[in-house]
């Protein structure tokens, strides 16, 4: 989709869209003479700017056509609405085969947060309800068509700074990265084995800024990386560890080290998955995506921080060398681990990630991981869980997410339940109590491989990693959360 910020008078399409408040006669980015005339028509067809609504309209002179879409009352607004609005508007215009969509901009007055903000949204709400993965079905006439040029209008009055397109183009890139990381998560997993993901890793190099080192399976057992180790035994592919980094152009402020567990297929291992659950299991390295994503767009942006990002890469396979329940393996920090179920794989690689990425003296580590049912079971599939030793940015990362349509639910790290990993024959054992705390429990595990004087986050994103619907602007498949809540975070920073 191509993108172009133009006054009104400059666009010739066919085709105008607008949001509306709803209880209001004047739609953003009209006139109120202008305004009024289609709101009276829009009341006729029972069109009342509800949330989530949309209606077409023609002007009087039949040739123009006008999209409208509700934001719903005023005093209920979030900055999210734009983009699920104007995603609305998207999606109505694919089922129209509209090639080319002129939206218009609203006056800074008129809105309950900052133009930049709005046009932000509007983009990355068009973007991201354009996605489509289709990459291995025969295409088809009826196949939705998201319009080629979307105009972003703007009254002949009205000034279109910098700054303004800034915001438009930043929010292309984030909202571009969020689609690169929706397709790792969507492609095949025999096309995303963890060899071929370090592959991908190295296209994220950028002279000056973004470097790329790949750990491989010598390396790991020099390095004594025994939980990414054991957990790939089991495949025929490799497993592999990807560190990449990202330096600023001037000084560093902050040094952060993201993790992100990267199993490119998870048939449980020796402990079997049942078929129904191991259909969508090529979505359990979203977390590594997301790390990918960020360094995607890290590529196009520059914020003041070096970042780290790690994602340990294996697929957990049953074959005849695999782990077995009840083996004992030595993590990359030293720590024993009693392995009960082989299902519980995505903690044993990120055990050697966190452990290697406290040795990076980071200020900051987050990781992100489909790491267990029991959170998507606690929390749905539209909250991730949330958990640390660093409640500052914890309450940030929540707020943020907020604002970015991307919802974190706080879990405590209850030290109380350590007593449920605890284990007889060594340090730990990757399981706790049986249908209890699972959640709590794993975040405990990880936190035992982590420095205890680095500052600390979890997200489990089990439940809204990957949807078996469609979302207001993230058709079924994988969303690509938490990428925009984090790319928020370090921009922040």
């Amino acid at each position: 989709m191509k993108l172009k910020l133009l006054k009104r008078n400059e666009w010739s399409g066919k085709f105008l869209a607008a949001l509306i408040f709803e209880n209001t006669k004047t739609p953003l980015g009209l006139s109120k003479k202008e305004g009024q005339k289609f709101v009276s028509v829009a009341g006729e067809e029972n069109f009342r700017s509800q949330y989530k609504k949309t209606i077409l309209l023609r002007s009087g002179k039949g040739k123009q056509r006008l999209l409208f879409a509700g934001l719903g009352k005023k005093k209920d607004f979030e900055t999210d609405r734009v983009r699920v609005a104007v995603a609305k508007l998207i999606k109505r215009a694919e089922e129209m085969k509209i090639s080319e969509l002129g939206f218009l901009m609203p006056e800074p007055t008129s809105i309950p947060c900052s133009i930049d903000s709005f046009i932000a949204a509007s983009v990355e709400g068009a973007i991201l309800a354009s996605y489509h993965y289709i990459e291995y079905r025969t295409k088809k006439p009826d196949d939705p068509v998201s319009p080629r040029l979307l105009g972003l209008l703007f009254d002949s009055n009205q000034v279109i700074s910098r700054s303004l397109r800034k915001s438009a183009v930043e929010a292309r890139t984030i909202a571009e990265a969020v689609c690169y990381t929706r397709d790792l998560v969507n492609e095949p997993p025999s096309r995303k084995t963890p060899e071929m993901m370090a592959k991908l890793a190295t296209r994220l190099v950028k002279r000056g800024r973004i470097t790329a080192e790949v750990l491989h399976k010598k390396q790991l057992a020099r390095m004594g990386m025994n939980g990414i180790l054991r957990v790939g035994a089991g495949s025929q592919e490799p497993p592999c560890l990807v560190h990449l980094i990202y330096k600023p152009k001037g000084k560093s402020k902050k040094t952060v080290c993201v993790v992100g567990k990267g199993i490119t297929f998870d048939s449980g291992g020796l402990s079997l998955k049942p078929s129904k659950s191991m259909d969508t299991m090529k979505f359990d390295m979203a977390g590594a995506a997301t790390v990918f994503g960020l360094f995607k767009l890290l590529a196009g942006i520059n914020v003041p921080v070096t970042v780290h990002g790690l994602a340990p890469m294996a697929e957990n396979m049953p074959g005849g060398s695999a782990q077995k329940p009840g083996d004992v393996i030595r993590a990359y920090n030293g720590k024993t681990i009693e392995v009960l179920n082989t299902d519980a794989e995505g903690r044993l690689v990120l055990a050697d990630a966190l452990a290697y990425g406290s040795t990076l003296k980071p200020n900051l580590i987050i990781d992100m991981a489909t790491l267990t049912g029991a959170c998507l079971v606690a929390l749905g599939d539209e909250y991730s869980g949330m958990m640390g030793t660093d409640q500052k940015t914890i309450d940030r990362l929540i707020a943020l997410g907020k604002e970015q349509g991307e919802f974190f639910w706080q879990l405590p790290l209850a030290d109380r339940y350590r007593a449920h990993i605890k284990s007889k024959i060594a340090d730990i054992k990757n399981m706790g109590k049986e249908r209890l705390a699972g959640t709590i429990a794993a975040a405990l595990f990880l936190q035992e491989f982590v420095d205890k004087k680095v500052p600390w986050v979890h997200i489990d994103i089990a439940g809204p990693a990957f949807t078996q619907k469609d979302w207001d602007y993230a058709p079924a498949g994988a969303t690509g959360v938490p990428l925009r809540t984090l790319a928020a975070f370090i921009r922040s920073l």
